[in-house]
């Protein structure tokens, strides 16, 4: 198992990377990271809750921790998540999730 953490602040697609390698699956998941629910045409329920911006935050971390968690298994099920912290600095959200991708 492979052992990385992503975050949902560094992201480019990189179309050359095989999709079903350990770096196409780490792509998957900064993918569902960045991306605001409902902006993916035919996959409108990938990505991260946009009503989530205006809890407070008392239940904004707990709520996204869950959000994470069921994105990653439904969309990427090769990645288990291992951790989750999330940092709110000068208005802004930082997720960083550790994950762990199993070699196929």
């Amino acid at each position: 198992m492979v052992v990385e953490t992503i975050s949902n602040k560094t992201y480019e697609h990189d179309y050359s990377i095989d999709p079903n390698s350990v770096d196409g699956v780490l792509q998957q998941c900064r993918l569902i990271l960045s991306t605001i629910r409902g902006a993916v045409p035919l996959e409108r329920d990938l990505g991260m809750d946009p009503k989530a911006i205006d809890k407070p935050s008392n239940l904004l971390i707990p709520g996204l921790k869950v959000d994470i968690q069921q994105q990653f298994k439904r969309f990427v099920p090769r990645a288990t998540v291992l951790g989750i912290d999330i940092a709110q600095k000068d208005e802004q959200i930082e997720i960083l999730v550790t994950v762990g991708v199993r070699d196929e």
